[in-house]
């Protein structure tokens, strides 16, 4: 019994399809978690705003406490969505140049265009903040961002340090202030550590390399 002879263009046009319905999926990703960063950001915004108006004008004392933990909590969890976005960013890059590979010329163009638009996605960064575009727009709107939550956090702080300071027996508060100070240090020196040195970044680029390695 002799095994049917595969016809090797029917098999580059299915390698094609499947690698771009996979960069279809890419985008769609992209889009997605870009939209979630952008409204978990609102949300934690108004969040932390309510409870700061609901500690300083008294109706809930306690509320303030909260603040200097939730902000940074906040930066935390937008920035694993951030992350998503760089996975779909780097995957989808990686596909277009896989796909101009196959197809022996530059037919997708759209992960230079990125980076000429938004940043170079391998010079360094800090989120959206480029070091080597420092003026750009994306690391403009990333500073706005960060400097907003910065004040949101010292309002949290100095009414935190207000609530304890106001209590006759504070107990276990008394290290809400030092607690404070260490979750968010923590938070923010594994935020910095992750996006300047960027391992899960170096290791997803080595293995989109393996998976989507030219043929020629």
């Amino acid at each position: 019994m002799t095994t049917p002879r595969q016809d090797p263009v029917v098999d580059d046009r299915l390698e094609l399809e499947l690698l771009v319905a996979q960069l279809e999926r890419m985008r769609a990703m992209l889009f997605g978690y870009s939209s979630l960063f952008f409204a978990r950001i609102r949300d934690w915004a108004i969040v932390a705003i309510v409870l700061l108006v609901l500690g300083a004008s008294g109706l809930v004392p306690v509320a303030i406490v909260l603040v200097p933990f939730v902000v940074p909590f906040a930066f935390l969890e937008t920035g694993y969505l951030f992350y998503y976005t760089v996975f779909a960013r780097r995957h989808a890059e990686r596909l277009e140049r896989a796909i101009n590979e196959r197809a022996g010329h530059d037919v997708l163009a759209a992960h230079r265009l990125e980076a000429a638009y938004f940043y170079e996605p391998d010079a360094p960064k800090i989120a959206a903040f480029s070091v080597a575009r420092p003026l750009g727009f994306m690391s403009a709107v990333t500073l706005g961002y960060s400097f907003g939550a910065l004040l949101l956090w010292l309002g949290g702080i100095v009414g935190l340090v207000d609530f304890v300071g106001s209590l006759d027996e504070p107990g276990l508060m008394a290290l809400a202030v030092p607690g404070a100070l260490v979750w968010t240090a923590a938070i923010v020196v594994y935020l910095l550590w992750t996006f300047l040195r960027r391992p899960d970044e170096r290791r997803l680029l080595e293995a989109l390399e393996a998976s989507y390695r030219s043929r020629s």
